[in-house]
């Protein structure tokens, strides 16, 4: 008696459909296992069959579900079948259409002309959300060879417990990004996309993904050096990265050797929003971050901002707070170049250190720390035991006046707005990091959560103000 025939149907929700392309490109082998197994492939459009069953042996599901149709033909899918394969990342964990989670829904409304989706959105979610799956296939795509290994198990009705294993392969390589300024380790990334998304929200892009499955890498355009990109060396990315894999060039060596020097001791210049967040971070008075600067070896500490350089023109000027916003507005708007500033020139003193939340900075002397390095000195400093005391100096510019524009958001609208003609005179300040230099590319990581992190940051240099005259 002829054993009866495998019925088999594949299918596709939302996805690229690259999973199952890798089944069709199995070609005469396909056709081999199909007649090995006694399988018969009853749905699979790309194969020229379109005509569902009623009952299947096995269930192929490639993509994710992203719409009220999907669910409801999945759940209907479970109930016709022995059993289900989820067929690729998509279907297991999300996958790519995965990434639209908590986006508005509304734009998606602008492709069909302002009218609804033809299929009603849902919050895009694995097959697995809904219905049990008894098998899946990794990858992006599938390997076919582990499709032809799973088919041969199931026809010949082998259950089997489908657990976990390691990688059998690691990177052959990694990807490492050279700059003046900012330097990328392919070993320590992790792929986690953080870096690239803040490089987004500023409306750079000058980092973006690249390859697939185990190749897959965080890399700039054709992998040149951050600076021969469009890249602002703004230095977001170095303090948005958890795991240190893109960082800024360290000059705390050198500094050191500065503190440790026979004769007069530096004097350190720091900014107020550094100070600030020194104290906000460690938690202490801001005072007590001016006498563990002492303690490292400063002799005079001076309040300062580098803005006492900068001196806006005649009827209307942009006035760019670091080399990042100056890049930003050259590149992306350069009819606007005849009312931009140039950049604060920092002029390091003979046997002086400037403080800076700021990495681009960093581009003028050897002798600027950001925030970060200075929080990694502190490390050896009891703060806390510290008595809290003033600066020697306070050197700061008057802005009364001035208008600023805070946040890419912020920094792209008033460009527009003068690009349009809406604003025709006054001194304006571009500060492009979100919250302004508060939480900029140089600053040191709060213990506390981000939101939290950013109040308690603009209490803190309310008390600098107020401690210290600052208006």
């Amino acid at each position: 008696m002829a054993q009866e025939k495998i019925i088999v149907g594949i299918y596709s929700l939302a996805g690229c459909e690259g999973c199952r392309h890798e089944i069709v490109n199995l070609g005469d082998e396909l056709i081999e296992l199909l007649k090995e197994a006694n399988i018969e492939i009853a749905y699979e459009p790309l194969l020229g069959f379109s005509q569902e069953r009623e009952q299947y042996d096995i269930v192929f599901v490639e993509g994710a579900v992203a719409s009220k149709y999907d669910v409801e033909k999945l759940k209907e899918i479970r109930k016709k079948t022995k059993v289900l394969v989820a067929l690729g990342s998509c279907s297991f964990i999300g996958g790519i259409p995965g990434l639209t989670k908590n986006k508005n829904w509304k734009e998606l409304e602008k492709v069909y002309g302002g009218k609804p989706p033809v299929k009603e959105p849902v919050e895009v979610s694995p097959i697995t959300k809904y219905v049990k799956v008894d098998y899946w296939l990794r990858g992006c795509p599938i390997n076919n060879r582990e499709f032809v290994d799973l088919v041969r198990k199931l026809a010949r009705n082998v259950w089997y417990k489908q657990g976990e294993r390691r990688f059998e392969y690691c990177k052959e390589y990694a990807l490492n990004i050279e700059g003046k300024l900012l330097e990328l380790d392919g070993e320590k990334c992790i792929v986690c996309g953080r870096c690239v998304g803040i490089c987004e929200k500023i409306g750079i892009k000058a980092l973006g993904l690249i390859n697939r499955g185990i190749d897959i890498a965080v890399s700039t355009p054709f992998q040149e050096p951050f600076e021969n990109t469009n890249c602002i060396l703004c230095g977001l990315c170095t303090a948005y990265c958890p795991v240190g894999a893109i960082k800024h060039k360290t000059t705390i060596e050198t500094v050191q050797k500065l503190l440790l020097a026979n004769g007069k001791k530096p004097t350190a210049y720091i900014e107020p929003e550094a100070l600030a967040t020194l104290a906000e971070v460690n938690n202490v008075n801001p005072g007590k971050i001016i006498a563990a600067l002492k303690y490292l070896g400063f002799g005079e500490i001076i309040l300062w901002s580098p803005l006492l350089s900068v001196h806006p023109q005649v009827g209307l000027s942009i006035i760019p707070v670091s080399e990042a916003e100056y890049k930003y507005v050259s590149m992306f708007y350069p009819d606007l170049r005849k009312y931009l500033v140039k950049p604060p020139e920092i002029r390091v003193p003979v046997n002086g250190v400037v403080i800076t939340q700021c990495v681009a900075r960093k581009l003028q002397s050897d002798y600027i720390l950001t925030t970060r390095e200075v929080q990694y000195l502190l490390k050896k400093v009891e703060i806390e035991e510290m008595k809290p005391i003033k600066p020697d100096r306070i050197l700061l510019p008057r802005t009364q006046g001035y208008v600023k524009a805070i946040g890419p958001y912020e920094v792209k609208g008033i460009l527009e707005a003068i690009r349009k003609g809406y604003i025709k005179e006054g001194t304006i300040l571009l500060y492009i990091c979100p919250d302004g230099c508060l939480m900029g590319g140089g600053q040191p990581f709060s213990k506390n959560p981000i939101e939290v992190c950013i109040e308690c940051r603009y209490k803190m240099l309310d008390l600098v103000g107020k401690l210290y005259g600052i208006q």
